[in-house]
């Protein structure tokens, strides 16, 4: 039999171990919060190089439905944008507001908007994938720019910011969009959310083929997108339209990412939780339809279960050495702990105020612990909803 005291020391030695692989994994995994920082930096540095370089006729497009104030509020921020030549084409879905009286209006004042209509008796096919197609088709330019009605950009400069990127071989433009900012908790976590997995499908966007996109502010080619047949292989799936185009058709070759502040987009925050959760239920169905992304997933969950387990990890190498009165020990992985933690603190909030966004400083750590919670109760609610609810139903 193996002596008591060697028992210990195999405890001991393990525990010890154990927190200093996952501190270290969890400190190599965590150098992708400071990565945005960087790329922002880039960012600014090559648009002031590239400030005289031609630019490319853009055609805006978006859809709305019943979203007459949010066009009222936010289609001048964009028709207002300082650039050459451009145009603002807006697909009334089926509206029964006064949508098609606040597009009528907006048209005098403004030559370069045009808009067009979805039937309303449309059968069997999403309307958003719909709307977006005649709103394509419709376009008279070769590089389109998606967006939303309920979206807005923050300066006159985000067609110029995007267009910065474009390029003969480049396909697509992935640009950053998040909710606006208010007092409300549900704010806070939203824009948290949001912020935290843009900082990381962004950046591996600009190594590898694009994971997903946000869908409030994408650039694409014309030319690609008719080449593919637009959404027929999903013309029935609700959600989804732009992050299965992006997702389906980047490479590491023909996808750029604009991460400059003025290319920001901010969007009308969900009415209520009911409602963000309800999203993140959608994006779980149209996540199952992603292809060639084993090794973002590999690397994302990599990432979120680190998390735990190094706090985990931290307790247990604690909670050894106070159990055996070694208080040199406790001391090590006390400062080890702290240490990275103010790390992941200080970089993750670097690279969201880059990205124009508030900074998080007691609050990262549990809003970061939180991510679990979410994702855990988004699979459970896909998990046990109806599949009729993700797809267009016949009426």
């Amino acid at each position: 039999m193996m002596h008591p005291v060697l028992h210990t020391l195999l405890y001991e030695y393990a525990a010890y171990a154990c927190f200093l692989m996952v501190w270290a994994v969890h400190f190599c995994t965590a150098l992708s919060y400071r990565r945005v920082a960087r790329l922002v930096r880039q960012a600014q540095a090559d648009g002031k190089a590239t400030e005289t370089a031609t630019e490319e006729p853009i055609s805006v497009i978006l859809t709305a439905h019943n979203q007459a104030e949010a066009l009222r509020r936010n289609l001048p921020a964009i028709l207002e944008q300082e650039y050459d030549e451009f145009e603002v084409v807006v697909v009334n879905d089926a509206s029964t507001d006064d949508t098609e009286d606040v597009l009528t209006q907006l048209e005098l004042a403004y030559p370069h908007l045009r808009h067009t209509f979805t039937p309303a008796d449309a059968r069997y096919v999403s309307h958003k994938r719909l709307s977006l197609t005649l709103g394509i088709k419709s376009a008279c330019h070769e590089w389109l720019l998606l967006t939303e009605a309920d979206c807005r950009p923050l300066t006159p400069y985000w067609l110029r910011s995007m267009s910065r990127h474009f390029g003969p071989d480049i396909l697509m433009v992935l640009g950053y969009a998040n909710y606006e900012r208010d007092k409300r908790e549900l704010s806070r976590k939203a824009v948290f959310f949001n912020l935290f997995h843009q900082m990381q499908y962004l950046p591996w966007a600009m190594r590898h083929k694009a994971y997903r996109c946000s869908p409030d502010n994408l650039a694409y080619r014309k030319s690609l997108f008719m080449s593919h047949q637009g959404f027929a292989s999903d013309v029935n799936l609700l959600e989804g339209a732009t992050e299965l185009l992006v997702n389906r058709h980047s490479t590491n070759t023909n996808t750029a990412v604009a991460l400059s502040p003025e290319a920001k987009i901010e969007c009308a925050l969900p009415v209520s939780a009911k409602q963000w959760r309800l999203k993140r239920t959608y994006y779980m169905e149209t996540r199952r339809h992603f292809k060639g992304t084993f090794r973002y997933r590999l690397c994302f969950n990599l990432k979120q279960c680190v998390v735990p387990l190094f706090y985990l990890a931290a307790a247990a190498a604690a909670g050894w050495g106070a159990w055996h009165r070694q208080w040199i020990a406790v001391g090590v992985v006390a400062v080890l702990t702290l240490l990275l933690c103010a790390l992941k603190s200080v970089w993750f909030n670097r690279s969201a105020r880059a990205l124009g966004e508030r900074s998080y400083l007691l609050s990262f750590w549990w809003y970061e612990l939180r991510l679990h919670v979410w994702h855990a109760y988004s699979l459970a609610n896909h998990l046990f909803a109806p599949r009729n609810i993700f797809r267009r139903k016949p009426f």
